[in-house]
């Protein structure tokens, strides 16, 4: 019985993977041409708290730093049948953002022939370290660091990776890795969730943790080097207190091991 369970998580990764790159492929064999431009602006935010970044194909990088005004690099990629179609609706591509109460978005708006699908937007981002983040692409990766304020992510297909963070955790991906690693400096009683489908968690806890602890996989294994006081056996899942246990972590994958630091 597991072993039919186990052949078939393996054809559903493998189709998952399969539809993922023969779309790819298709996009490559419609669209010959492509035209790249890079925009960079500058967002005051005076007052901001929270930060949100949306793409529907490209990569998310935040880092913190000791800056005033949030500073953006667009990098922006365009497929079409011809050179000459490719520059026109690349220079049509808009990086707009918007304000409402004390958050700012950020996102691309496309001209409405162009499909999402052809359309690939990177963005890096330099950020006062205190804002909240909340980053969302379909297929790309996210990158957070310095970061002192809550953290979201979601991606569809591709990884995550939070290093030198503080505060909250929330982020899931569909399929794709997520890597966590937090600061000296954070709290012990972290809260943390952690989730993906397809994938390894790798999570590396404050020195001092003080925290409920449920770490759980279906297909792989779950390791810690943190001393945990485990409530019941350990083996596809661990349920424990580490500390006093102030804080809660989740950490969860159906296909993929979990290592806790």
């Amino acid at each position: 019985m597991k072993k039919r369970f186990l052949m078939h998580l393996c054809v559903v990764v493998s189709l998952c993977v399969l539809t993922v790159f023969s779309s790819c492929k298709d996009i490559d064999s419609l669209f010959k041409a492509k035209h790249q431009r890079t925009e960079h602006t500058s967002v005051p935010i005076a007052g901001v708290a929270g930060l949100n970044v949306e793409t529907d194909v490209g990569s998310i990088t935040v880092t913190g730093a000791d800056v005033t005004d949030c500073n953006i690099t667009a990098e922006i990629t365009v497929k079409a049948q011809t050179k000459e179609t490719a520059q026109k609706l690349a220079e049509e591509v808009m990086i707009e953002h918007e304000s409402s109460d004390d958050t700012v978005t950020i996102k691309a708006v496309r001209p409405a022939e162009l499909k999402k699908e052809a359309i690939v937007v990177d963005f890096k981002i330099t950020a006062p370290r205190h804002m909240k983040l909340d980053c969302s692409t379909g297929v790309g990766t996210v990158t957070v660091s310095n970061i002192e304020g809550r953290v979201e992510a979601s991606v569809n297909v591709g990884s995550i990776d939070c290093h030198a963070v503080v505060a909250e955790l929330d982020l899931s991906s569909n399929v794709g890795s997520v890597s966590v690693k937090y600061t000296d400096a954070a709290p012990a009683a972290c809260k943390a969730n952690v989730t993906t489908n397809i994938g390894s968690i790798a999570f590396t806890a404050p020195s001092e943790l003080s925290a409920q602890i449920h770490a759980s996989t279906n297909v792989g294994s779950v390791n810690t080097a943190k001393p945990i006081t485990v409530v019941g056996k350990v083996g596809k899942s661990i349920r424990g207190t580490a500390g006093s246990g102030e804080g809660k972590i989740t950490l969860r994958t159906n296909v993929g091991s979990i290592a806790i630091k």
